[in-house]
């Protein structure tokens, strides 16, 4: 049933400042609705690089950008390829990135994270896992950052 879901691939990217001016970027998906309803995405497994910017905005170098972007694509091609889990959100800003994938089996999440990473050398990341079965920081993110 979950393989039938859509996913589209229509994603919102802005910039927004801190309270002490920093820029933060957020990318967050507007229509997963219809992953919400089915009551089985009830877990959030958030994956959090830190990383040590080189200048005053703690945004990541660009080096670090790129391999990010290559990491995102990576877990994205297993995780998602039958939405047993799916990105619900980025943040990036502060020295981190952050992203937050709704799953409904956060051990198998794990596994396929595992794997999706093996080809890359050791990173900096940091992995929870939440139970969020009403989407509460996905929901959260629309109230803020939606139209």
């Amino acid at each position: 049933m979950i393989e039938d879901l859509y996913l589209g691939d229509s994603w919102i990217s802005l910039e927004f400042s801190t309270d002490e001016g920093l820029p933060v970027f957020v990318k967050f998906r507007p229509y997963l609705q219809n992953f919400i309803d089915t009551g089985f995405y009830n877990q959030r497994m958030d994956v959090i690089w830190s990383y040590n910017s080189p200048n005053e905005t703690l945004l990541p170098h660009e080096t670090d950008l790129d391999l990010m972007e290559q990491v995102e694509e990576a877990l994205a091609d297993i995780l998602e390829e039958d939405n047993q889990t799916v990105l619900a959100f980025s943040f990036t800003g502060g020295n981190e990135r952050w992203w937050a994938w709704y799953t409904t089996d956060v051990d198998i999440a794990g596994e396929r994270l595992n794997a999706a990473l093996a080809g890359f050398d050791e990173l900096p990341i940091s992995i929870t896992a939440n139970t969020d079965p009403d989407w509460d920081e996905y929901n959260g993110v629309l109230e803020d950052f939606a139209e």
